[in-house]
């Protein structure tokens, strides 16, 4: 498979020093780890917490929809589990995407729950307490990733754009860290979220690929290891 071959070509010499990153956020006991995918459900990857792992869409136009791929026949669609080399026993998760255009906007993401739904809604945690959230991460084709933190059906106003935070991707697979302190909504959020309220009532994280006034853009997402931390 295309994803299999791009993964395993820029992943190769990283696998030590992945493995060794995944070892050391377990160990700490500052550090909430929210999502490593090295557990599966059902053949899909799953958060630490056992949360739904799915990846979403969006668009300006009705009739140049942006496309995704990841697990064959998975629903509700799902990243792909990946091994980053093939003498790793580290998992990560992967999908291919593709924006059109014109678009104003549009963008593919992966929403990771924090816990397993309850009764088919989103259970929340408390992360207000960390300073960081903390992911590797591996992307071509866009320049920026947008992180999100939403929460869903726990008492917080509903609006129509999450406490968020964009910054530029580098080359290869690299750590970032996201400092919570920053995170805000854009401009245009028709209802404004004080962060904190949204971090103490947690119930997913996304990472999302996107553009604005876009262009034809194609590319791959590789994402690991999401930890909250001090």
């Amino acid at each position: 498979m295309k994803l299999k071959r791009i993964i395993a070509t820029f992943c190769l010499a990283l696998t030590w020093f992945i493995g060794a990153a995944a070892i050391t956020v377990v160990q700490e006991t500052d550090k909430l780890v929210y999502a490593d995918f090295e557990t599966s459900k059902d053949g899909r990857p799953i958060s630490n917490g056992g949360g739904l792992v799915q990846l979403t869409s969006y668009q300006e136009s009705p009739t140049l929809v942006s496309r995704y791929k990841g697990m064959e026949g998975s629903n509700p669609p799902a990243p792909e589990l990946v091994r980053l080399s093939k003498d790793s026993p580290n998992k990560a998760i992967a999908f291919e995407y593709e924006l059109l255009a014109p678009n104003q906007y549009a963008g593919v993401g992966v929403e990771i729950h924090a816990l397993a739904d309850k009764d088919g809604r989103p259970v929340s945690i408390d992360a207000s307490q960390y300073k960081y959230l903390s992911l590797q991460l591996y992307v071509t084709g866009v320049q920026s990733i947008r992180v999100e933190f939403g929460t869903r059906g726990q008492g917080v106003p509903k609006s129509n754009a999450n406490p968020q935070m964009i910054f530029k991707i580098k080359p290869g697979l690299n750590t970032y860290q996201v400092p919570l302190k920053n995170l805000s909504q854009p401009s245009w959020a028709d209802v404004k979220l004080s962060p904190k309220d949204v971090l103490k009532k947690l119930t997913s994280v996304s990472v999302v690929a996107f553009c604005d006034q876009c262009t034809l853009t194609k590319g791959t997402v590789v994402v690991d290891n999401l930890v909250f931390q001090n």
